[in-house]
């Protein structure tokens, strides 16, 4: 009769495994069901910039700074924290308005403009125009 215990006690105690095992694993949904962007959650900063001329003799630089926070990929704050320009030589730069464009604050991108105007001369050569810099925040 112990003997017969036993063997009963060995064959449940090897069955709970068994039937553990045998369950399908747990669903995992995501994304979708949880509720959650999926994106990238965090604070940084984006630099873009165009350039002409030749340094130190005629030369400018114009930037567009922009800094921004997200969420799970949704942008909760953003915005330009510099834009200007650089010079050097016979050449000259004015920042002029850089503006949001697109997406912004509760999207999961933004796209931002910045405008400037500059003039100088190069061996006695006059050169102008406008110099235009767009920056996006990308998807994500």
């Amino acid at each position: 009769m112990r003997n017969a215990l036993l063997i009963i006690a060995l064959v449940a105690a090897l069955g709970v495994p068994v039937a553990a095992s045998a369950a399908p694993p747990p669903v995992i949904c995501g994304t979708p069901c949880d509720g959650g962007g999926g994106g990238w959650t965090g604070c940084t900063q984006e630099t873009v910039s165009d350039s002409s001329g030749i340094r130190w003799l005629a030369y400018y630089r114009h930037y567009l700074v922009v800094s921004y926070c997200k969420q799970n990929g949704i942008i909760t704050s953003a915005g330009i924290v510099a834009h200007g320009c650089d010079w050097e030589g016979t050449a000259l730069c004015s920042a002029g308005p850089a503006w949001l464009t697109g997406g912004g604050v509760g999207s999961s991108y933004a796209t931002y403009t910045g405008h400037a105007t500059y003039i100088g001369a190069l061996g006695g050569v006059p050169f102008a125009g406008t110099s235009v810099v767009n920056l996006t925040i990308l998807w994500g």
